[in-house]
């Protein structure tokens, strides 16, 4: 149901812009605990799980188009200051 009401939404509010959900959107994450929780990397300890990649955390700030994403997740830090960080970053990323 709430992935149903994220796509619904998106869709009435950017449709006429263009947006197809379909299309445009790949996966909807929805964290069911109020208190969702952001992994926070340190290295080198945590190079021994991601050894040929980047962090989660570089791959989920990834720009897509004209969005850019702003979440605890993409810094990664679960506090407050880490999301601020995350908005101004995203903001000036599409003002770039």
């Amino acid at each position: 149901y709430l992935e149903y009401s994220i796509r619904d939404q998106l869709t009435r509010l950017l449709g006429p812009s263009g947006f197809d959900p379909a299309r445009d959107i790949q996966a909807i994450t929805v964290n069911r605990w109020g208190h969702g929780y952001a992994p926070e990397y340190a290295t080198p300890w945590n190079l021994d799980f991601y050894p040929e990649g980047p962090f989660p955390a570089a791959v989920a700030r990834r720009r897509a188009g004209r969005i850019a994403i702003a979440n605890s997740d993409s810094v990664p830090a679960a506090y407050a200051d880490a999301a601020i960080t995350a908005a101004y970053r995203a903001v000036g990323e599409l003002q770039a």
